[in-house]
């Protein structure tokens, strides 16, 4: 972690991956933790270089122009590229360069898959920057700074008239900006937990914006003194042109209840688990979206934690799931120290981490 900045540590501990954590300490606490790690103080960060903006831009391509849009390119999340959208043929992979490199100033990690669309490059910082770059020169068009970190990609796509971007960010929300500006078009959070998140990328089809929602209750889990857990995962359809939500379906449909006392006196409840990391598969010849969802995090375990849930695309309405792995619930305390709140159900931890891929056999 020495290449990270410090207030990268601070930030991960007030607002990112690890607020449960932080959220038990100073703020004088954070800082000396960001500090022995990286081995700089807050603020002895030499600023990072200004990002090259584009002088001058070309207005976006043609949407019919080679591109990548989203997590799996395709509603079946297959993601194959024909030559056709590539604008490329076998013969020329084999003389492709580099034409230019875009760097994250302050980061230390990339996580987010690029989209290209129109002639753009979109993509994300762990830090929370969307950047729209130039695909010719490798120059910021517009940028765009999230509330905090964003793991999806971003889904390119009509929204009431406009050219917009759709992506979602760890603490919950969800956005819909102007691809040609990067101008806030509107903003929703998905889910009322408090450590729900968006990993997934949404999906964007036929005028809605489909949303999977995971959480990261499994690594809270690990400490005795937290009631876990009651996060279940979630789609949740977003009309696209407005971000209003249309309908919110929980892949366990029993709300998490009181099961037992830990050893230290917590209460703790259940079903739950279940998130959704993964972006939905859309089958649109049966109107029906697909997902993929991890372990359960208490007991009992639920039947539809690593599974593959089918929901009828108008309604969100559970058509059927087929559990692939029974009786998996694990959280984070079954392989730490203090495994009080591992649940009797132990399980391997075998999440389904990726979406489905519809095929025609």
């Amino acid at each position: 972690m020495s290449g990270l900045a410090p207030e990268r540590i601070v930030a991960a501990l007030e607002s990112g991956t690890m607020r449960t954590q932080g959220a038990e300490r100073t703020p004088e606490e954070r800082r000396a933790i960001a500090a022995f790690l990286t081995g700089k103080a807050v603020g002895d960060t030499p600023a990072p270089p200004p990002l090259r903006m584009c002088a001058t831009s070309a207005a976006p391509a043609a949407t019919n122009a080679p591109q990548w849009n989203g997590w799996g390119l395709s509603p079946a999340n297959d993601r194959f590229q024909r030559g056709a959208a590539a604008g490329l043929t076998p013969n020329d992979v084999p003389r492709l360069k580099v034409k230019w490199a875009f760097g994250f100033a302050g980061d230390a990690s990339a996580a987010v898959q690029p989209s290209i669309v129109g002639g753009r490059v979109f993509v994300a910082s762990v830090a929370g920057r969307i950047y729209a770059l130039d695909l010719r020169e490798g120059c910021a068009v517009w940028t765009f700074d999230a509330d905090i970190m964003v793991r999806t990609a971003v889904d390119v796509g009509d929204a009431g008239g406009t050219r917009a971007a759709f992506f979602g960010d760890v603490a919950g929300n969800v956005y819909s900006v102007d691809a040609n500006t990067g101008r806030l078009r509107w903003k929703h959070h998905v889910d009322d937990h408090p450590i729900a998140r968006v990993t997934g990328t949404p999906k964007l089809y036929a005028g809605r914006l489909y949303v999977p929602v995971s959480s990261i209750e499994e690594v809270a889990g690990a400490d005795p003194k937290y009631p876990c857990c009651t996060f279940r995962g979630s789609v949740v359809a977003l009309d696209a042109a407005t971000g209003e939500v249309v309908w919110k379906t929980y892949v366990i449909p029993e709300a998490p209840k009181p099961t037992r006392t830990n050893k230290v006196g917590t209460q703790l409840f259940g079903p739950s688990g279940a998130a959704v990391w993964s972006s939905p598969t859309i089958d649109e010849n049966t109107s029906t979206i697909y997902v993929a969802t991890g372990d359960s995090y208490s007991d009992p375990p639920a039947e539809t934690s690593d599974a593959i849930v089918a929901l009828d695309l108008k309604t969100g309405a559970i058509k059927w799931s087929q559990q692939m792995t029974a009786g998996d619930a694990f959280n984070l305390a079954c392989g730490g120290p203090d495994p009080t709140n591992c649940p009797d159900a132990k399980g391997p931890d075998v999440d389904f981490g990726s979406p489905p891929i519809l095929v025609t056999l």
